[in-house]
């Protein structure tokens, strides 16, 4: 479809949030798409806090000349950061002068469901600037149309999954267990397919938890259950995937180790800085000296491997299609949308209809009853 100039100004690109694979090919999208439509294309170097902390040195121009060659790249050319330029007055009126001075009247904002509620608030405070939404996220937990999965999240499992397998193979050949964490602070989706995809022996997210706090004892406890059925049917070595959210179901003040543990600017802990697995591993390791049982355990993070991996085929498609999508709701006049996809067509969701009640966008989290979920447990050891 071809792309009309309607207005004077140029596109903005902002990258919000933490990194995913696919990021490179929705700026390379944007950019190709602005320029076909006679517009030019800023970015913003390190996503809002940029342009708090450099100024008009974090604006850079992006040349179409340059986009072949990120389009199938992991990263972000124009970094990101996660920082919320409304907590703040002054943080404020310098994007919003920036966005004037450069003569910006069309962004494209690149992020999950936190980075989607501050384009929510920008296109308020700046209501003639066209703003559409590009949803970013590995955790997979943002409601799109058709339960589609966010960008990222494909390339995440597949990479993922070639980590465990490995994991896995040693498992077998070292006659010890692995004990490994996964990304996912609001839904266990990434834990669960790449447990599914890899073969691990048991897979445990925070969803499968409905009490309001467990103990690590709780988790180690299930763990151990499918150790012992291992060991009885001979084999002395297993791959058990944590997702990271379980962090979130225990009590700080009960559990020793996470009293004085890192939090961020929202108050919530610093999950990459915090070893759930080593936690559950610890108490594994004392309830097999309980019992007498000889057992290796080795704990293991997979999270910064998957986040600025090479997208696959799936993820450069996907985010082609958001990012000419991104270029053309807004051409046509949209502003405050989520850019999707309706299975082989283009669609947007205004961003006001995922925000709840409580004034936070709505996220999922994995299904207990589906059959996703009831297939993956019947493959576990448990």
């Amino acid at each position: 479809m071809e792309l009309k100039p309607v207005q004077d100004g140029n596109f903005g690109i902002i990258v919000s949030g933490g990194p995913a694979p696919g990021i490179n090919s929705v700026i390379a999208a944007v950019v190709i798409s602005a320029h076909n439509a006679g517009y030019k294309c800023l970015g913003f170097n390190r996503g809002f806090l940029g342009i708090i902390t450099q100024g008009s040195e974090a604006i850079v121009e992006l040349k179409v000349s340059e986009m072949t060659q990120i389009a199938s790249t992991g990263g972000s050319i124009i970094g990101t950061s996660r920082f919320n330029p409304f907590a703040e007055k002054e943080s404020e009126e310098k994007l919003l002068n920036a966005l004037k001075t450069f003569n910006i009247d069309k962004l494209v904002v690149i992020g999950g469901e936190g980075s989607a509620y501050l384009s929510h608030q920008l296109s308020r405070r700046a209501p003639t600037l066209r703003i559409a939404h590009v949803p970013k996220t590995i955790d997979n937990d943002l409601i799109l149309p058709n339960k589609h999965p966010s960008f990222g999240f494909e390339t995440a499992r597949f990479v993922g999954t070639n980590v465990l397998k490995t994991m896995i193979t040693d498992a077998k050949t070292t006659n010890r267990w692995f004990i490994v964490k996964t990304m996912g602070r609001k839904a266990g989706f990434l834990a669960l397919g790449i447990g599914i995809a890899s073969g691990a022996t048991i897979s445990l997210i925070a969803e499968q938890f409905p009490q309001e706090h467990i103990t690590p004892d709780d988790v180690a406890e299930i763990i151990f259950v499918s150790l012992k059925k291992r060991l009885e049917a001979g084999k002395g070595y297993g791959t058990a995937v944590l997702a990271e959210g379980i962090l979130d179901k225990f009590d700080t003040d009960h559990v020793e180790e996470l009293k004085d543990s890192a939090r961020d600017d929202m108050g919530r802990l610093r999950f990459s800085e915090i070893g759930l697995e080593d936690l559950v591993a610890a108490r594994l390791r004392r309830k097999c000296e309980a019992e007498g049982i000889t057992m290796r355990f080795t704990a293991e993070n997979i999270g910064y491997e998957l986040r600025c991996r090479d997208p696959i085929s799936f993820d450069i498609e996907y985010t082609r299609l958001l990012g000419f999508g991104a270029v053309r709701f807004i051409l046509e006049g949209h502003t405050d949308i989520m850019v999707v996809k309706d299975f082989d067509n283009l669609a947007y969701v205004p961003i006001t209809n995922m925000i709840g009640a409580n004034g936070i966008l709505r996220t999922r989290r994995v299904d207990l009853n589906s059959d996703v979920y009831k297939v993956a447990t019947s493959f576990m050891i448990r």
